[in-house]
């Protein structure tokens, strides 16, 4: 005989190999679960892609003088503040947006693996460690399924950044030069004058002409090691801030005399905003010193043309450490999480939204 269960609403797992939100009335005897929406693999893709384009164009102009205070002395740029009036003067409004696109379409696709690969991950951590469906995984198994979500990330992060890091530091070498700074508006042609590439087609073109595709992949070893720590701490942050809203929640509920086990449908905008935010700043927080020596190896060549040979990881943090101490390895990382939090925070409530929206539409 099937037991009672009070009117509540439940987190129903998801069968292997597919990933949403199913809930179940137990109102009722019956079983909903089959008439909700099962986004699986393709609806990861597809909602990962769109929630990293929301992201990526919130956080890119942030994004642009974090990288330009990373790869600079510090006689370049005073600071966060003189590095965006900087770029304002010299470039106007484009300048905060230069090489865009490249990383623009990086987001949607490294978004999309990232969600598709965490998903799919969790669930080989299940059949690993024979844990059942209905038992939630820990945070430290989240983790690591983030952690191997990065690193899938990475392949195909490793060219964009590349591409993406070359077009934002190029310019920046017309700077201090007095051409244009004390500008009053609007962008001189000082920045213009001295640019080589046009877009990342120009840049692609050359790095293959100088270096093959294996020139597409320098930088790879820091990337693979900032995503797969990054995004560990990214993805175990995310969840357990849910979990201890939904604990939260659920210990009001029951005050009130109701038992309900609730899921992250059940979530307020705010709790999601908070809990993706933060997410952001753990991410950045945990990876900051490795995403500084990737940016210097990849724009080694555009701020040092003379230099044939890339340099390594050891000889890079040497000349980050020689050109300020410990600091420059921290060099940016303000206004990295002041962008983090609010790109952050749009894209998992992006995701999470239209997980929802499609649960709906798929009931109806």
């Amino acid at each position: 005989m099937e037991p009672e269960y009070p009117a509540a609403t439940r987190l129903i797992t998801p069968p292997a190999g597919s990933q949403g939100y199913y809930k179940d009335d137990r109102a009722t005897k019956e079983s909903k679960t089959s008439e909700r929406a099962t986004p699986g693999g393709l609806a990861d893709l597809a909602f990962g892609s769109l929630a990293g384009m929301n992201g990526k164009v919130m956080e890119y102009p942030f994004d642009t003088v974090k990288v330009r205070l990373q790869t600079t002395k510090g006689d370049v740029f005073n600071g966060t503040t003189d590095c965006l009036m900087q770029t304002w003067r010299q470039e106007g409004f484009k300048g905060f947006y230069r090489g865009v696109t490249s990383p623009l379409v990086g987001a949607m696709a490294e978004n999309a693996i990232a969600f598709f690969s965490y998903n799919r991950i969790q669930n080989f951590i299940r059949y690993v460690t024979s844990t059942p469906t209905e038992t939630p995984l820990s945070i430290p198994q989240l983790f690591a399924a983030g952690a191997f979500a990065g690193c899938a990330g990475s392949l195909i992060l490793t060219p964009i950044e590349l591409i993406k890091c070359k077009l934002q530091v190029e310019n920046v070498q017309s700077y201090g030069g007095g051409s244009g700074v004390a500008g009053s508006g609007g962008a001189t042609t000082a920045a213009a004058s001295r640019t080589k590439f046009v877009g990342p087609i120009s840049v692609i073109k050359s790095i293959l002409a100088k270096k093959g595709v294996a020139g597409l992949y320098n930088g790879f070893s820091p990337t693979l090691a900032r995503e797969c720590l990054g995004s560990g701490f990214w993805f175990g942050t995310y969840e357990a801030i849910c979990r201890g809203f939904l604990k939260y929640k659920e210990r009001k509920l029951k005050e009130k005399g109701e038992v309900r086990v609730l899921s992250k449908d059940d979530l307020h905008p705010l709790m999601l905003i908070l809990a993706g935010g933060f997410a952001g700043v753990a991410y950045n927080s945990s990876s900051y010193p490795i995403d500084v020596i990737k940016s210097n190896i990849q724009t080694a060549d555009v701020r040092s043309p003379q230099g044939s040979r890339p340099p390594g990881w050891v000889e890079t943090a040497r000349t980050v450490y020689a050109n300020g101490g410990i600091k420059a390895f921290y060099r940016g990382l303000g206004i990295t999480l002041i962008r983090a939090f609010p790109a952050n925070a749009a894209m998992f409530m992006t995701y999470e939204y239209l997980i929802r929206a499609s649960s709906k539409l798929y009931s109806n």
